[in-house]
């Protein structure tokens, strides 16, 4: 039982990424329906705190980068486009929380 609170935590990390994904991808609705001139993309940067070496981080990347893929293929005349900055945790917690509050993800 050791492992399980390691991925109950991711598991909670990748729920509030995605809600996070969520609000910014309906942020990404009202600057585009504000944006009527212009063929340009608007990039879009969120910055992405991910155990990489672990199984529920790598899923999470590879779900979140299948979940933007089907977004702009259903709205392709959005002009505001998510970039993902991603930074791997290590599987340190202090570390995540820091890289998460640096400015230097974003």
């Amino acid at each position: 039982m050791k492992g399980s609170p390691t991925i109950r935590i991711n598991f909670n990390s990748f729920i509030t990424i995605c809600l996070f994904l969520n609000v910014c991808l309906s942020q990404g609705v009202t600057a585009q329906s504000q944006n009527t001139t212009g063929d340009a993309t608007i990039p879009v940067k969120v910055g992405v705190v991910l155990d990489m070496d672990s199984v529920v981080g790598k899923i999470g990347m590879s779900c979140m980068n299948m979940a933007l893929l089907d977004f702009y293929a259903t709205h392709p005349h959005y002009k505001t486009r998510l970039v993902f900055n991603t930074k791997d945790s290590m599987d340190d917690v202090v570390a995540a929380a820091s890289a998460g509050s640096s400015s230097h993800l974003l």
